[in-house]
């Protein structure tokens, strides 16, 4: 690490650890003002569910009476999760690689056939990959699991019309995202110069892009997005990915619990008040950009959607070509 980026890196630890921490969750008072919510008879979908922010909200909602479907790439792990749930059946795991776009297409079709109407998706999936690696259908592989599938997946249930009226679609992103601006070229990177960190801040601030643009194309019909924030969690992921970060922080570092906090709450709540471009944390719209150099796009919406697009056209014709 050159001098630059170290105090780059402590700039930006420094600005934002008491906020990001389990210090800023006590400090705005959530711990003392509890949730109130019943989801009696909602289905929800959450990705990432095995483990994690994602497990501790799949085992929340399922608790507050939703059906919630897993998805993960661990059988083992979804099982154990399902064990806990509070009744029969409330806790449905699905074992799939969403790091595939043809895993993510074939789930994509069982959610369909076998959900019934989707009230919550919470796109919680991703990871920081350390070294650059390509998937079979041609992927990068951050990219593919942090961005894309996540957009193959929610673009075929809205073009299934598979959401209840008044669904919501929740984009578990990070405040990684305040280091980058939207671009198309740095949202696939190659093996020259490849951060793991920059990636996955790149792909969260796609994630942030794509709230907008859905909101702009179906928000008429009721259906809600949102991008959040979930703070600084101790998790597994973080564990395995940031270890020293991990191991500096460990003690005020958030439950994960506490990190689907904001996704338990626009669950139930629904906010209408701020714009699609709002970065929710800790229950409130905050602005998305910490920097000004973020303000400038590198793309225009439309630009990075047809990027995507492009990308999965590849991916299918990856698909078609080894299936002979």
């Amino acid at each position: 690490m050159t001098w630059f980026e170290l105090k780059k890196f402590m700039r930006f630890y420094s600005r934002f650890m008491p906020s990001f921490t389990a210090i800023g969750y006590h400090a705005r008072g959530l711990s003392l003002r509890p949730i109130r919510a019943d989801f009696t008879g909602q289905t929800w979908v959450v990705t990432g569910g095995s483990d994690g922010i994602g497990r501790a909200i799949a085992l929340d909602a399922a608790q507050r009476g939703a059906k919630v479907f897993i998805i993960a790439r661990v059988a083992e792990k979804l099982d154990a999760v399902a064990r806990l749930a509070p009744r029969p059946g409330s806790i449905v795991p699905i074992a799939v690689d969403l790091m595939l776009q043809s895993a993510t297409e074939t789930v994509a079709a069982r959610l369909i056939a076998e959900a019934g109407k989707i009230d919550v998706l919470v796109n919680n999936v991703g990871v920081l990959i350390g070294k650059w690696g390509r998937t079979p259908e041609g992927h990068e592989k951050s990219f593919a699991i942090s961005l894309l599938n996540q957009y193959v997946l929610t673009e075929r249930l809205l073009a299934a019309n598979a959401f209840a009226a008044n669904a919501t679609v929740i984009n578990m992103a990070s405040g990684g995202m305040f280091n980058s601006p939207l671009s198309l070229k740095m949202n696939m990177p190659t093996p020259e110069g490849y951060h793991g960190a920059q990636a996955y801040a790149m792909h969260k601030r796609g994630q942030a892009e794509l709230v907008k643009y859905w909101h702009e194309k179906h928000g008429a019909k009721g259906l809600r997005f949102y991008v959040m924030h979930p703070g600084w969690a101790d998790t597994a992921g973080v564990k395995r990915s940031m270890p020293r970060f991990r191991k500096t922080l460990k003690s005020v570092l958030r439950t994960e619990l506490q990190g689907g906090d904001t996704a338990i709450w626009l669950a139930a709540n629904r906010p209408t008040s701020a714009g699609p471009e709002a970065f929710w944390f800790d229950r409130a719209p905050r602005d998305a950009h910490a920097y000004d150099f973020t303000r400038k796009p590198k793309a225009t919406t439309a630009e990075f959607v047809a990027f995507l697009d492009a990308a999965v056209a590849a991916g299918q014709d990856k698909m078609r070509a080894a299936a002979g």
